[in-house]
């Protein structure tokens, strides 16, 4: 619209000039719709799916195409299995809690079936959590006592939200003595409490992935990769290839031959590397991610003594997601149990979404095999989203090679089919999206009940460019995490030598931090600091510059190892000594202050020094401290509307939600096409996307994108796949 001074016009010809505009305006809206909806309708109307690659199971490898054959007749066994109907009478007992009321009749058979081992497959918004919170409940309500009762999930958040509402529901604080928590903070737990039964140091350290491929890169340093050959894989490739093997139960040649082709050549470097890594870890009593796990379920197998303790105090077993276990997380579960046999696994195999954390999808579906006895009860009724959006959803998942069979319904009956348009370019696919959000916003819907889910954080660039032009406030979930930032990496280095004197990977990060220490002189001293007892012989480097900043910080370090000092009270001492450094090295550090602030005030809840170490490693502290993109406008008028990874996604529910760039090549993503393993993947994950709107759901695409391997044009194939019937144009 034209800037006008309208200062120094009389009213009437103001108001005539603003009629002339509005309706100028009006028209120039009106046609550009009718061109974006002519645009929008050559979509896929003539594209056939034979005209898709990896689209078909004929051209598979026999030992694929033998295993969905196999695993097909798992779940075909499943359904002839009878459906698990509860006796009436079991609830004939005075029970606090009136389950009839609460739940529907399967999640009542879920709850009630209590003996012997039970697959439970909820389908995506049915109540899943209810269901394990009610279990829960039962099980305490027969009597069971709650140190026999073990309940892992994926995240601490999910414990903590079911021990936290089944102790609401009972009135009873017995609940806090429920087993709950994350497999990795449970193997913790256990391997620190058996440590002498396990041959195991109480003290160790746990790294994370960071870390993780720091020491990688130590040790590649050390062999001296990479010097000469610039191609060697870098720290990062080498972490995921060692990672990738050891989740799947695979050798480190399995895994480059079938994943990382394009670093055969350097497989036995990797390996020396692999063992060298393994070594160093012993040495300095570090665990990583993977080791609790492998630790956990080597112990297990191998000390029967251990095994039969773990046994006779854990008698119930539940595992929230078991769709997304790994293969060495299942062999866990299955020791414990192999006594007792009282295991109720939850899960979706519709939603197995993180292959690429070593989630191993076939454990759902073989959960039958390992228990051939189990009871199976399927959770169908959903409570999250209007049944034509559970049309499509039911018709996206209905076209999977493999997975239970589930025809998921609602009660809610809003007649708001989901809406597919195509546009000329990401500019005005970016545009619509943002007009939808306007206009839902006109309608009452706050932005914080919107999200726009994408494959990847690149297909939000568009739209995050124009809610910014039209002042809309969004947040990203994305970005450097707290937990990930160097001055707080460089805080917990300090504190964990205060607990584990051979941590090397710390002692690394922190020597570097004094002027005149670099990698050679650094490696020198951990040499001496593990070869006396974790400490540091002062009085070799008294002739060097660096001879005082040593002295501090060997004086620091004792002193904060007092184990009389609450965890606050060291990291205030430590932060003391830290922040001249940090002053010194970057200019934003009174920003960076804050950080330090912050968990400082976060240790004071802490009584130990271990449980604060183990909780930051293994469930780092909420996105709310990290970086966000923010709005040009205010927050505090409005909460903010989300753009989001799908896999950050899940779990989470909006009353619209908006999948943008739903072509073939990005939606599935063109690295999984030649793969019908990853193809199936990418269909899970749409699936996930598109399920978690309640009432609107928008998919849209412009007509190309070209990217640096691939230019993408077609719809995505799980949008062709489906009947029109299921959405509108």
């Amino acid at each position: 619209m034209n800037n006008l001074d309208t200062t120094q016009i009389p009213d009437a010809e103001r108001d005539d000039e603003r009629e002339q505009l509005l309706s100028a305006f009006l028209t120039s809206v009106n046609m550009q719709k009718l061109e974006a909806d002519e645009k929008s309708k050559v979509a896929q109307s003539n594209i056939a799916l034979s005209e898709y690659s990896a689209s078909a199971t004929e051209t598979l490898p026999d030992v694929i195409k033998e295993k969905i054959k196999h695993l097909q007749s798992i779940v075909r066994s499943i359904e002839e299995k009878p459906v698990v109907v509860i006796d009436e009478h079991v609830f004939d007992k005075k029970f606090k809690i009136n389950y009839h009321e609460r739940l529907n009749k399967s999640q009542l058979a879920a709850i009630a079936t209590v003996s012997g081992p039970l697959l439970v497959i909820a389908g995506a918004g049915s109540g899943k959590t209810r269901v394990i919170i009610h279990r829960l409940s039962y099980l305490l309500e027969l009597g069971v006592s709650p140190q026999e009762i073990l309940l892992l999930t994926f995240t601490k958040k999910a414990s903590k939200e079911m021990l936290g509402r089944a102790e609401e529901l009972l009135q009873n604080k017995l609940v806090a003595k429920v087993m709950g928590g994350t497999f990795h903070s449970f193997a913790n737990h256990i391997l620190r409490k058996y440590a002498n039964l396990l041959d195991l140091p109480h003290n160790f350290s746990i790294i994370d992935t960071s870390d993780s491929q720091d020491t990688i890169d130590l040790i590649r340093s050390e062999l001296k990769f990479g010097q000469t050959d610039k191609a060697f894989p870098k720290k990062a490739r080498i972490q995921e290839v060692c990672s990738s093997a050891r989740n799947r139960n695979l050798t480190i040649k399995e895994v480059i031959e079938t994943d990382f082709t394009g670093i055969v050549k350097y497989t036995k470097d990797i390996e020396l590397i692999y063992r060298g890594y393994g070594q160093y870890k012993t040495i300095c009593k570090l665990f990583d991610y993977d080791d609790l796990m492998e630790v956990l379920r080597d112990k297990l197998k191998q000390n029967l003594v251990f095994r039969e303790k773990i046994q006779d105090l854990y008698r119930f077993i539940m595992v929230d997601e078991f769709q997304d276990t790994n293969l060495v997380q299942k062999d866990i579960v299955d020791f414990i149990a192999q006594k007792h046999r009282n295991i109720m696994v939850v899960g979706d195999d519709a939603q197995s979404i993180y292959a690429f954390r070593g989630a191993n999808f076939e454990n759902i579906l073989r959960f039958p095999e390992t228990y051939p006895d189990c009871k199976v009860v399927k959770i169908e009724q959903n409570y999250r989203s209007n049944q034509t959006i559970l049309n499509f959803t039911n018709a996206i998942i209905s076209n999977a090679v493999l997975g239970y069979p589930k025809k998921l319904y609602s009660e809610n009956n809003t007649q708001f089919k989901p809406i597919i348009k195509k546009f000329y370019n990401q500019e005005e696919e970016a545009e619509y999206i943002v007009s939808v959000i306007l206009q839902l916003r006109e309608r009452a819907v706050e932005l914080k009940n919107m999200a726009v889910l994408c494959r990847s954080t690149w297909h939000w660039h568009h739209i995050e460019f124009e809610l910014q032009k039209r002042g809309i406030p969004y947040i990203t979930v994305g970005g450097l995490a707290f937990h990930e930032k160097l001055h707080v990496k460089d805080l917990i280095a300090y504190l964990r030598l205060t607990q584990n004197p051979y941590d090397a990977v710390a002692w690394h990060r922190i020597l570097k931090l004094i002027p005149g220490i670099g990698k050679t002189a650094s490696g020198t001293i951990i040499k001496d600091v593990m070869q006396n007892s974790g400490k540091i012989s002062l009085e070799k480097y008294n002739t060097k510059q660096y001879s005082g900043a040593l002295q501090l910080l060997a004086n620091t370090l004792m002193t904060a190892a007092d184990s009389n000092m609450s965890v606050k009270e060291r990291i205030s001492l430590i932060k003391e000594y830290y922040i001249p450094i940090l002053q010194s090295r970057e200019n934003d550090f009174a920003v960076r202050i804050l950080d330090l602030n912050v968990l400082e005030e976060m240790s004071a809840k802490y009584e130990t020094l271990e449980l604060f170490l183990s909780d930051f490693a293994l469930d780092p502290p909420s996105k709310k401290y990290s970086d966000r993109t923010t709005p040009m406008t205010d927050e505090d008028e409005e909460k903010p509307l989300t753009l989001s990874t799908v896999h950050s996604a899940k779990g989470l529910e909006w009353f619209a939600v908006f999948v943008p760039h739903a072509l073939d090549g990005l939606f599935p993503n063109s690295k999984a096409l030649n793969s019908i393993e990853e193809v199936e993947e990418e269909r899970r994950l749409f699936y996930v996307a598109c399920s978690r709107a309640k009432e609107e759901l928008y998919i849209t695409m412009p007509s190309y994108v070209k990217t640096f391997n691939a230019f993408c044009s077609y719809p995505s194939r799980f949008i062709v796949e489906i009947d029109k019937e299921n959405y509108r144009m």
